[in-house]
């Protein structure tokens, strides 16, 4: 991939974060490849967005799932106990006072092939794959690692 292309798609993917607003969640269209590979289908013409993310209250969390069965990045919401009963599956501890790393955002990498992939699709499908995953509709990906040559 020429330079001139990676700089067209990056200058487009950063004017892409500048016009996407949150709207409200829209459900996946799934699509299954066999031997529990579910997918959701994402195209010109249709694209599934996650509701704006939003904290939750003090002494609580959110959870996103998705599994085998068909559930895709779907939210729900808990309490987290002082003091947990001893019966349940799984307890997780946390200790606030100590902090490890801090994390600056999420992300993952964009290869030369993913470019010449993704420039590929029509203009409006690219627009969806690209809002799917770095707009405050999508996964909200802040980082991006590229191959620089």
């Amino acid at each position: 991939m020429s330079y001139g292309a990676l700089h067209i798609f990056l200058v487009s993917l950063w004017l892409l974060q500048l016009s996407c607003s949150p709207t409200g969640g829209r459900p996946c269209s799934p699509r299954n490849f066999g031997h529990g590979s579910l997918v959701c289908e994402c195209g010109a013409d249709y694209c599934d967005t996650l509701e704006p993310v939003t904290l939750p209250d003090m002494g609580s969390f959110v959870k996103y799932e998705s599994n085998k069965a068909g559930r895709r990045v779907e939210r729900s919401e808990g309490s987290l106990l002082d003091n947990p009963p001893e019966n349940d599956n799984l307890v997780l501890k946390l200790k606030t006072s100590q902090k490890y790393q801090k994390i600056k955002g999420f992300g993952g990498a964009l290869t030369d092939s993913a470019a010449i992939n993704i420039l590929n699709l029509s203009p409006k499908s690219q627009r969806n794959l690209l809002k799917s995953y770095f707009s405050s509709e999508g996964q909200l990906h802040l980082l991006a690692c590229l191959s620089i040559y």
